[in-house]
């Protein structure tokens, strides 16, 4: 697996990119599209809300749009 994914990165000259990054992002797409927390958890497999929020980050568009910056 890891040298298929390596091989498919290094074809689509993708660079510093992990696979693990995959569930990173597949993470915070689940929950900008409104899914709850625990459903996400239960996808990824985190048992614990510490290590679920090393994945869930929040960009700085969506902080200001919480502040009303952007509408």
């Amino acid at each position: 697996m890891k040298r298929s994914f390596a091989t498919a990165c290094n074809r689509a000259r993708i660079e510093d990119f992990t696979f693990h990054d995959l569930r990173h992002t597949a993470i915070n797409n689940w929950r900008l599209q409104g899914h709850d927390y625990f459903r996400i958890m239960a996808a990824s497999g985190h048992k614990t809300m510490n290590v679920f929020k090393r994945y869930n980050t929040v960009d700085k568009e969506e902080l200001r749009a919480l502040v009303g910056e952007i509408r």
